[in-house]
C-alpha cells in the first residue's frame, strides 16, 4: 500500500481526533472543551499524517535500492 498525501492525511486526522477525543475523557471537558480538544489535535493529527507521507515518498524517490 503506498503511503500518498490523501491516505496520510486521512490517518493523521483519525489519530488525532481519537486522541483528542481520549484527553477529553480522560480530564473530564465539558462539550465545548471537547470540540476544541477534538478539533485541535485532529488538525495537528492531519498535518503529521501530511508531513509524514512527504518524507517517506522522498525517502524512497532517493534510495537507489528500489
Amino acid at each position: 500500500m503506498q503511503l500518498g498525501k490523501d491516505t496520510g492525511i486521512s490517518l493523521g486526522f483519525l489519530a488525532g481526533t481519537t486522541l483528542g477525543s481520549g484527553i477529553a475523557f480522560l480530564f473530564q471537558f465539558r462539550a465545548y472543551e471537547v470540540i476544541g480538544s477534538v478539533t485541535f489535535f485532529g488538525i495537528i493529527g492531519a498535518l503529521i499524517g501530511l508531513w509524514t507521507a512527504v518524507v517517506l515518498r522522498q525517502r524512497q524517490q532517493s534510495d537507489p535500492k528500489t
